[in-house]
């Protein structure tokens, strides 16, 4: 039975019970929540086999991708509950005494967060991700809105939740879960006056509309949204000249991995006119041609970047496919080319298009590349590849890649996001709202913080 979808009264009062137990909640002990969250943890590998079944008829990911998503989520739990315990984060930063008296930094929490999950992470940035699992780990009380691409497997997460509440004796309200696939649902929670910080996955077009009604609020709060990202990659001459085949088939697997339906996909690749060799477009349709066009998240999904794939090849040349392959919700891995004058120029050709697509952009110059770099907006990541050879256009590049995003690979594809203590995934707009905090990895709590200076 697919779960119904909340009133907006309902919503009302879901924020107001979790404002209710706020007080009691981040009065808990750090050992309290992390006992809670491991057994967040233990009920959920309980389900595991029915979450994965639910997942996959869902989304349509494969078992092979959720096993591994459910195994990180898993894994940033337990991870997350020592870090509680430990309660190091919580521990007043001393200060000098000023004429005689003393000054600390505490670190509270900020309140009832509400949580809008992803739709291409069903387990790890979902009911169950960094946001919820760090936002409880401060003692900030949670409330989610499930994404309508899975409600299934949203509730069946929740369930494992509620039953963690339960046996840890927890307070009941610290941790609800709603439905709505309608906007006004979603915007309900984000105009309530109780809600004290916002994380959201998902589009440019959804978290730019949430953010300008986060803004019209009389009291706006911190909102944390990862959006749109182009991803830039730059190969230069003599990367390219060295081995040009097994750059094509890195790239290429790059984009069309999960079906290009990652945050990180490069979405444009940036060359010079010098290495549009017939040796490099022959590896590119070669990789492209090779590669097995993979599901997409559902219907609507595909319709979208079938949709935005077809509105590019009226303006820009494709240069090559995967072909017309059988099946119904298959994306077709498409790369398009343009000359980089024509780049600059038409800014509308940059938008993200979710799914297995790339733009190849040719500078003229090295000129014209950097002007090009300077150009981007804010992106997730940015990839350089380059050889030693390639060091003096490299020096040039690199300064301003790095203002342009959260996190720089040389000679590496980027997606792949590894949770850990030097991860962040984050970024410049239009990537996200805040670029000081990462949504993935140890930090992803220090959102739901706020330092109080205590002074005698």
């Amino acid at each position: 039975m697919t779960p119904t979808d909340a009133t907006l009264d309902e919503v009302d009062q879901a924020v107001v019970r979790a404002d209710g137990c706020f007080t009691i909640f981040r009065k808990s002990s750090g050992f309290t929540r992390s006992t809670f969250l491991l057994q967040i943890k233990e009920e959920l590998q309980k389900d595991q086999a029915e979450i994965i079944d639910s997942a996959d008829q869902e989304t349509a990911l494969g078992k092979e991708r959720l096993s591994m998503e459910f195994q990180r989520a898993l894994g940033e739990i337990e991870k997350f509950s020592k870090i509680c315990a430990k309660e190091s984060w919580l521990q007043p930063i001393p200060g000098t005494k000023t004429i005689g008296k003393k000054r600390e930094i505490k670190m509270l929490p900020l309140g009832p967060v509400a949580v809008i999950g992803a739709c291409n992470f069903p387990l790890a940035i979902s009911v169950v991700g960094t946001d919820t699992i760090s936002a409880l780990m401060v003692g900030c009380p949670v409330v989610v809105k499930s994404h309508p691409g899975h409600p299934k497997t949203c509730e069946k997460l929740a369930d494992a939740v509620r039953r963690a509440i339960k046996i840890t004796k927890m307070p009941n309200d610290c941790f609800q879960l709603f439905h709505g696939e309608k906007n006004e649902v979603t915007q309900c929670l984000v105009r309530h006056p109780l809600i004290s910080a916002i994380a959201f996955t998902g589009s440019l077009a959804g978290g730019s509309a949430l953010h300008g009604i986060n803004q019209e609020r009389t009291h706006p709060v911190p909102f944390y949204a990862e959006m749109g990202s182009l991803n830039p990659l730059f190969a230069l001459p003599c990367l390219l000249h060295s081995n040009c085949k097994k750059f094509a088939q890195g790239f290429v697997q790059a984009v069309n991995l999960y079906a290009g339906q990652m945050c990180t996909k490069p979405g444009a690749l940036f060359i010079l006119k010098s290495s549009l060799t017939n040796d490099f477009t022959d590896a590119l349709q070669a990789a492209t041609e090779n590669q097995i066009a993979l599901p997409m998240l559902n219907a609507e999904v595909h319709a979208n970047y079938e949709y935005t794939c077809l509105q590019l090849e009226k303006e820009i040349q494709l240069l090559c496919s995967s072909g017309n392959q059988p099946s119904g919700n298959n994306g077709e891995i498409k790369i398009f080319t343009m000359d980089g004058k024509r780049f600059l120029k038409s800014k509308h050709l940059r938008a993200e298009a979710f799914g297995p697509s790339s733009l190849l952009v040719v500078a003229e110059d090295e000129n014209q590349l950097l002007r090009i770099a300077k150009s981007l907006d804010g992106s997730l990541t940015a990839s350089l590849h380059s050889t030693e050879e390639d060091h003096l256009l490299r020096q040039k590049i690199l300064p301003v890649l790095e203002s342009k995003v959260g996190r720089l690979l040389h000679n590496g594809f980027p997606p792949g996001v590894v949770p850990g203590k030097a991860t962040h995934h984050g970024g410049p707009w239009p990537s996200t709202t805040d670029s000081r905090f990462t949504s993935i990895g140890d930090h992803g709590y220090q959102r739901f913080l706020r330092p109080l200076l205590r002074q005698s």
